[in-house]
């Protein structure tokens, strides 16, 4: 059987009407695979009906969903098993993936999405989410190598308990000795009855497993990844495919963006297929009756968010990132936020930098640039709290001043206190210049990023 692709996904829907497979493997994009999903699912419902039976990978018990389809239900039509986030084919080729999504997850504040992804990460390595003894915090350097197949991350990790703890005990699959994914390839050589159907939803798969050969050669299975990262043929690729997604939203309802909306609309939600989705049927809720969907309903709904928006500028700004750092000033401005905020949050975020700067000059303090997080929260921290004058400034969360300590690392006093010039001269010219702000914001970001460049 060929492999299907967001590009043959309308060839595959054909198929499934005149001659449907009887299990179904989606992964890749976790939206776009929920996506093809309902549609497969309407059409092989479509002329004989039947029901479609919701399973969570996370709470499955894989014995119970087998027992189902190698039963004959009482319902009439056909019964289609839907297995969202199935754990048949983890494994540690696919760990560094998941762990890459765990962390992102985090970092996004998304914890039921980062627990979902760090109990697939457990089990990728053979291990039971369920244990009280299988905390990533404590796991030694060589256990995590052997389970994952990559070195353990440096820093402090006992944030992987607390969402672990903070999340309920799913994975419901018994302990068994036998694999549950040969357990279903046994099944389908030996046949099902002819009115199941399986669907297997996956973000990760290793295709390396037997049960993935099976499907392939005598099932269906579709290809819904989408490339990550933030190279040219990625972002290329995650264009595209938004592109798509804002089409196909519009043609719904029969909607069309004013010229120049698309990319808009993709630059301030960025890739997040159900976000943008949802946004956009947000606005075309808004607008009505009317047709088309110009600039101002966008900038009305989807704006991005103050805080969003300022600690991008910040963060593009500590990387050195020049054309990133110029868009967000624009767009801070375009979304209504003052320059005069805008500058006010840069020199709120230098001065934090001059004091770590300062501290971490101080012997006594003995920061490293390369030390971990762990070892600053067990060296630094405790001399940074014997100065109770810098309580406020160093009352965050401890990883967050570590990272704030990293970043000034890399930046001399001279240039944190000529961004402080650069910060007054801009506010002055602001409040009593003939010059307009969005000229006094560009020629800000510009200076200190031309004073950043050359700081070595």
């Amino acid at each position: 059987m060929p492999l299907y692709t967001r590009e043959t996904l309308t060839e595959l829907l054909v198929r499934a009407a005149a001659a449907p497979s009887q299990v179904y493997l989606l992964f890749g994009e976790r939206y776009l695979c929920r996506n093809a999903a309902e549609q497969l699912e309407q059409v092989l419902l479509q002329k004989t009906g039947g029901t479609v039976h919701a399973i969570d990978g996370d709470q499955e018990d894989s014995t119970a969903t087998l027992a189902k389809l190698r039963g004959y239900s009482l319902l009439p039509g056909r019964q289609l098993y839907r297995v969202t986030d199935t754990r048949l084919f983890v494994s540690k080729q696919v760990a560094k993936r998941i762990w890459d999504r765990v962390v992102a997850a985090h970092a996004d504040n998304k914890p039921e999405q980062a627990g979902r992804a760090l109990r697939a990460l457990l089990e990728s390595g053979g291990l039971d989410p369920r244990s009280p003894n299988n905390l990533l915090d404590t796991m030694p350097a060589a256990e995590w190598q052997h389970c994952f197949g990559f070195a353990r991350p440096s820093g402090d990790l006992s944030w992987t308990s607390a969402l672990l703890t903070a999340q309920p005990n799913h994975t419901g699959r018994p302990a068994t000795v036998t694999d549950p994914a040969e357990q279903l390839g046994n099944a389908l050589a030996a046949g099902l009855p002819a009115s199941n159907f399986l669907i297997l939803l996956a973000e990760e798969v290793d295709k390396r497993k037997k049960l993935f050969k099976q499907l392939k050669d005598g099932q269906t299975v579709v290809d819904l990844s989408v490339e990550s990262g933030a190279g040219a043929k990625a972002q290329k690729e995650q264009k595209a495919v938004l592109h798509e997604l804002v089409r196909k939203t519009l043609a719904e309802q029969g909607k069309t963006l004013a010229p120049g909306l698309i990319d808009l609309l993709v630059e301030r939600v960025g890739f997040h297929p159900v976000a943008l989705v949802m946004e956009l049927r947000k606005v075309m809720a808004y607008v009505g009756e009317r047709r088309q969907i110009d600039h101002a309903d966008i900038d009305l709904l989807v704006g991005r968010t103050r805080q969003e928006a300022l600690f991008e500028l910040t963060t593009a700004l500590a990387a050195g990132n020049r054309e990133q750092t110029l868009v967000i000033g624009d767009r801070l401005q375009e979304n209504g936020i003052h320059p005069l905020a805008v500058v006010a949050t840069l020199r709120n975020f230098v001065r934090n930098l001059l004091l770590c700067r300062a501290l971490l000059e101080q012997p006594d303090i003995r920061f490293q640039p390369t030390m971990s997080a762990a070892a600053f929260q067990n060296t630094c921290l405790p001399r940074l709290k014997d100065r109770p004058q810098w309580k406020k400034e160093l009352g965050g969360h401890p990883f967050a001043l570590y990272m704030q300590f990293k970043t000034a690392a890399l930046f001399p006093l001279p240039v944190l206190t000529g961004w402080m010039q650069l910060l007054l001269r801009a506010e002055l010219r602001l409040k009593g210049s003939s010059i307009a702000a969005p000229i006094v914001l560009q020629h800000l970001l510009l200076s200190m990023l031309s004073m950043e460049t050359a700081k070595e």
